[in-house]
């Protein structure tokens, strides 16, 4: 008969997991899937003509226009209608609450029958793979990977299956380690196998970061250790007794051991971060206070380079106006903002600090801007600032002794007090720095 379109009706010409057929094998297919109202109007029509005196044009006619209807109305291949079947089967109640359980898995799992057709699709695996999983579809049709095929193909077969990785690239590139369960006391005409994909895309990006960490630490490292390396061997050798290159050199090493000094604080202070447990250290602290400490203490610093520091901080000032957190870890995020500005923005010779109290997102917060008038930071660069060694200009950096860990650190303890750090510049007209962080209150 013919049956209705619907989720699982083919398009003319086409079959119901979406690939295309021959013109000749869809004409047949809809003939013999029509067939009896076909056959049963024909011979209507025919009787009419023969006994009716119907005219032989209109007869025939009617004939050809169900013929028409027949070649172009949907149908439903056989694995549609057994797919259609079985989700319109009565479900127990154990079913019904397995599949519940299945959907409220956060990794992407797929239910697949004796024939490798997909029966059931949970809600994390719609979202990873979008529209092209759907029961009735089959598996090996919509995953491509060779060694996922031959898992899935030696489940089916009832052989070991081995788990393996798989990359999907769209829409995003992740990484996936799929592994099949056959499923007990289940047959071949049931939902049998098990289909699970454990997401590893967030442990490949630690382990890059891992492994990128170390190398630019040991990069960083090796560099002042071979400079002084170097220069003990000259000393050692040919500038033994040369008074004037034994000073030059001494405070050349001097210099690199100090570089090598505030790498290892920068690299202890990362890693006590990243390690650090709770907020038992944590305290009302008054921010004017603490921003008034930085500026006092990198003054000098910033007459050094002919830069003015203008601080607008009296608005965050008062009991009333504190956060929670840590005094020690604010004085080092405002030291290295403002050491920043003092390095990289000293051409425009000045540097204003300003504190605000400000409702962000509908909560109460303290907003701390840092701001120079420097060279500032093409668009491109922003998003990788706060990457660990991650530096614009390398070599501009190391000059001005930067280690490169600074923004990281800063990043880290504003994930430690739940506030954020937002950067925006634009080429030739400096760089803002904004520090939000939220009010703390005894109720």
């Amino acid at each position: 008969m013919v049956e209705p379109s619907g989720d699982h009706a083919d398009m003319p010409m086409t079959d119901s997991s979406g690939g295309s057929e021959s013109f000749w094998a869809a004409v047949r297919r809809r003939l013999v899937s029509n067939r009896f109202p076909l056959v049963i109007s024909s011979a209507l029509f025919a009787a009419l003509y023969v006994y009716a005196s119907v005219p032989g044009i209109v007869a025939f006619g009617c004939i050809a226009v169900m013929v028409a209807v027949s070649l172009f109305a949907p149908v439903r291949t056989a694995r549609a209608r057994k797919a259609a079947k079985l989700m319109e089967a009565p479900r127990s109640r154990d079913w019904i609450r397995s599949e519940a359980l299945i959907d409220s898995l956060p990794d992407p799992v797929i239910l697949l029958d004796g024939s490798g057709a997909m029966q059931f699709v949970n809600s994390a695996a719609r979202r990873v793979f979008g529209t092209t999983v759907r029961p009735g579809g089959p598996a090996l049709v919509r995953f491509r990977d060779p060694e996922l095929h031959a898992m899935i193909g030696n489940a089916l077969a009832g052989r070991l299956a081995q788990p393996v990785e798989v990359l999907e690239r769209s829409p995003i590139e992740r990484w996936f380690e799929a592994s099949i369960h056959a499923l007990p006391g289940t047959d071949t005409r049931e939902i049998s196998y098990f289909l699970y994909f454990r997401d590893l895309s967030e442990m490949r990006r630690l382990d890059k970061m891992r492994s990128d960490f170390i190398a630019n630490a040991s990069h960083e490292l090796r560099t002042p250790l071979a400079s002084l390396g170097g220069f003990i061997e000259t000393l050692s050798g040919p500038a033994r007794n040369d008074a004037e290159a034994r000073d030059r050199f001494l405070a050349i090493m001097q210099e690199q051991a100090d570089r090598m000094a505030r790498l290892i604080d920068d690299l202890l202070s990362l890693s006590r971060l990243e390690t650090a447990f709770g907020r038992v250290d944590f305290s009302p602290v008054d921010v004017e206070e603490v921003l008034r400490h930085v500026v006092s203490a990198l003054s000098p610093a910033a007459a050094a380079a002919d830069v003015v520091i203008v601080d607008r901080i009296g608005a965050v000032g008062g009991e009333d106006c504190r956060i929670w957190g840590s005094s020690d870890e604010l004085i080092q995020v405002f030291s290295n903002l403002i050491e920043n500005a003092i390095r990289y923005g000293a051409i425009g010779k000045r540097i204003e600090v300003h504190a605000e109290r400000a409702m962000v997102s509908d909560i109460d917060s303290i907003r701390v801007s840092i701001r120079d008038y420097g060279p500032g930071i093409a668009a491109e660069y922003i998003p990788r600032l706060t990457e660990r060694f991650y530096r614009v200009d390398v070599e501009s950096s190391r000059a001005k002794k930067g280690t490169g860990l600074g923004l990281a650190i800063v990043k880290h303890i504003m994930t430690r007090h739940m506030g954020r750090l937002a950067i925006s510049s634009e080429v030739g007209k400096g760089a803002t720095f904004t520090v939000t962080i939220p009010v703390w209150s005894e109720s």
